[in-house]
Order: C-alpha cells, then sequence, then structure tokens
C-alpha cells in the first residue's frame, strides 16, 4: 500500500474510532488530525471536511457489496438476487451501525441542497439481475427494470435507516427476506 494510501486509511480508521467514542458532531477535524498524527494539510488532501468521512465510508461499504456480489457470479440467479438483497442483513451490525448513523445524519443535517444519495451500485447490480433473469427467461420479460430496482434501493435505503433510528432494533433479516419474497413473487415468469 502507498503511503498516500495508508494516510487516507489511517485517517478513517482513526475517524472511525472517534466516531464510536463520541458524537460525530462533537469531533473536530483538529482531534481526527491528533489522533492519527497527521497535519490537518494531509486531512485536506483526503478529505473535504469531517462531512466527506461517513460519504467515503459508505462507498467503501458499496464496494464491498459489490465485490461480493462479483464472487457470486455462479449462482442462478435468483439466487444472487436473493444474495444481493439479503447482503445487509449480514453486513450490518453493531460495528457498523456507527458508520451508517453517520451517513444519514451527514446526508440528512449537512447537505441541505442535496436529496439524500441513492443506493447506486445497488442499483446497477439489481438492474443487471433482472436483465439477466430476462434474458434467460426466468424473469418475465415485460417487467420494468427500472421501477424494480428503484422500489428495491428505496426500500433497502428506507429500511438502513430505519436501522440506524432504532439503533439496530430493526430485524433486517425479516424485513430484507420479505422483500426478497415479494420481489421474487412479482418478477418470475
Amino acid at each position: 500500500m502507498s503511503e498516500q494510501r495508508d494516510t487516507k486509511q489511517l485517517l478513517m480508521n482513526k475517524s472511525q474510532e472517534l466516531f464510536q467514542k463520541k458524537d460525530f458532531d462533537k469531533i473536530s477535524v483538529d482531534e481526527i488530525c491528533r489522533e492519527a498524527g497527521v497535519t490537518k494539510g494531509a486531512f485536506y488532501h483526503y478529505f473535504t471536511s469531517k462531512y466527506d468521512i461517513p460519504v467515503q465510508q459508505y462507498r467503501m461499504i458499496q464496494n464491498e457489496f459489490y465485490s461480493d456480489y462479483e464472487k457470486n457470479s455462479s449462482l442462478d440467479v435468483a439466487e444472487r438476487l436473493r444474495h444481493a438483497i439479503m447482503w445487509y442483513s449480514e453486513y450490518c451490525n453493531e460495528d457498523t451501525l456507527n458508520i451508517f448513523t453517520n451517513y444519514h445524519k451527514v446526508m440528512i443535517n449537512y447537505n441541505k441542497n442535496r436529496i439524500l444519495r441513492r443506493i447506486e451500485i445497488e442499483s446497477r447490480v439489481f438492474e443487471e439481475l433482472f436483465n439477466i433473469g430476462i434474458a434467460e427467461g426466468v424473469f418475465n420479460d415485460t417487467l420494468k427494470v427500472d421501477f424494480q430496482c428503484e422500489m428495491i434501493t428505496r426500500f433497502i435505503f428506507s429500511l438502513l435507516f430505519d436501522w440506524v433510528i432504532f439503533k439496530g432494533g430493526v430485524d433486517l433479516k425479516r424485513e430484507l427476506e420479505y422483500l426478497y419474497n415479494n420481489i421474487i413473487h412479482a418478477v418470475k415468469s
């Protein structure tokens, strides 16, 4: 790993440690830099502000989602769809709750002129799976792919938001299983 990547990862790690101990709003860039042992110049080389950190952490989660999706390419399309929908039920836990909490906090409170970001990578995955399923004759060829992708990603994003609000007190596995069962019933040929 290059020195630049090491510094950025160090800042991400130290930020995450601080975010676990204190409320996001009470942590300053100075504190993050002090914990990481780097200058503010080094911090601003990688991040526009502390609010950029949860967004980048969330992007890393999306990359993990996509990496896991690629690993499952040998499964049949319905099982790949199930695995993609259920992914967050395995990924989300007490350790990741803070990342999702801070991401939602940043998107709601600090980007008032922006709409909440959609789950971008997930949208592409679901679109690809539906198109594969249609091509293989597994899914109905009249399926409105854009609509289904939008519905799934909005449901997942809303469910994750509920999970954050209730501090992990939402049964993600049950809710995502419900989503999958309803989607598969609606799209099967």
